[in-house]
């Protein structure tokens, strides 16, 4: 696999490139949609994940479970008035600005990857990989939830 960048290093790259840039205001009806749409995504997927899993499907429980996460992030950035379009700078800032959410930065950039791989590679997700990362998965996904609703809630 891909090795993995320093977060000092992508955090800067992202500013240098301008991947990273700040809005003029916050933006809470397009958060608490991408709030709404993730919570949808995740009941949903309580009722089909164990049938993916069954079929051996991991690569679409993963890039499902990663989106939602994606999504999260996404909102939470724009209730701080950050936008990025790439999801490797998404994850630095959090990761760099938020050293208190315990975000791991090599956890969350390798489940990046992995499913880059699979949407431009063709790569499968080995159900090892998908049962060593499931529980961190859920962990980040109830985690973001938490802060985006505190935060639209302060808005």
């Amino acid at each position: 696999m891909t090795k993995i960048k320093e977060l000092d290093e992508v955090y800067d790259s992202c500013i240098a490139d301008g991947y990273l840039y700040n809005l003029k205001e916050a933006d809470p009806e397009r958060a608490k949609t991408l709030l709404e749409n993730a919570e949808h995504d995740i009941d949903t997927l309580k009722e089909v994940i164990p049938i993916m899993e069954k079929m051996k499907n991991y690569n679409l429980i993963w890039s499902s479970r990663y989106e939602i996460i994606r999504q999260l992030i996404d909102g939470i950035l724009l209730m701080e008035k950050i936008k990025s379009d790439n999801h490797q700078c998404l994850f630095a800032y959090i990761c760099l600005k938020h050293k208190d959410w315990d975000i791991d930065w090599e956890t969350i950039e390798t489940m990046r990857l992995l499913r880059n791989r699979v949407h431009y590679d063709g790569r499968q997700i080995p159900g090892e990989t998908w049962k060593e990362y499931k529980l961190k998965l859920d962990v980040y996904t109830r985690t973001f939830i938490k802060i985006l609703k505190e935060k639209l809630k302060r808005n």
